[in-house]
């Protein structure tokens, strides 16, 4: 089984391939990362994950691919750093799964800003219908990003992702 997966606080040196990072909620979410993960690595393998789920199963763990644990001092750091390389060499995949999650509002709030200005930032939003405000989402979207859209289904989601990894 080819190591696929970059798991919380793992510092690779050398990614060779497109890297793709899972954005969105974790805490009070159903696990949305393992059904990514597994869409992902059955359609594309010239991608690597980065999964930010740190209660990831067994059988993402086999997937883990090693590193040193010791360089990022949190796990936000380890985040920051995984997605500055998503968006420019790969996609960063936002799942907007029905929890509250607020850092994800975060980083989709300064991701759609960068987008703005910067056309090269690969990113692509799916969600579920019941996730808070993402109406608002949506109209932030026609503000920011006027050519993204929200994907309905996590498999329309991947596709997205998956298709701006060949972007330039």
């Amino acid at each position: 089984m080819e190591k696929r997966v970059i798991l919380p606080k793992t510092y690779v040196e050398n990614i060779d391939k497109p890297l793709i990072f899972l954005a969105g909620p974790i805490r009070d979410a159903r696990d949305w990362q393992e059904p990514t993960i597994n869409y992902i690595t059955s359609n594309n393998k010239d991608v690597i994950i980065a999964n930010p789920r740190w209660d990831a199963s067994e059988y993402i763990w086999n997937l883990a691919i090693g590193g040193r644990i010791d360089y990022f001092k949190r796990q936000r750091a380890w985040e920051r750093h995984y997605l500055d390389i998503a968006k420019h060499n790969g996609a960063v995949l936002f799942w907007l799964a029905n929890a509250p999650g607020l850092m994800t509002r975060l980083e989709l709030g300064q991701m759609m800003t960068r987008y703005k200005f910067d056309k090269s930032t690969k990113f692509c939003v799916g969600g579920e219908k019941e996730f808070m405000d993402i109406e608002t989402i949506k109209y932030e979207l026609s503000i920011y990003a006027p050519d993204k859209k929200i994907f309905e289904t996590l498999e329309e989601t991947c596709q997205e992702a998956i298709k701006l990894t060949h972007k330039t």
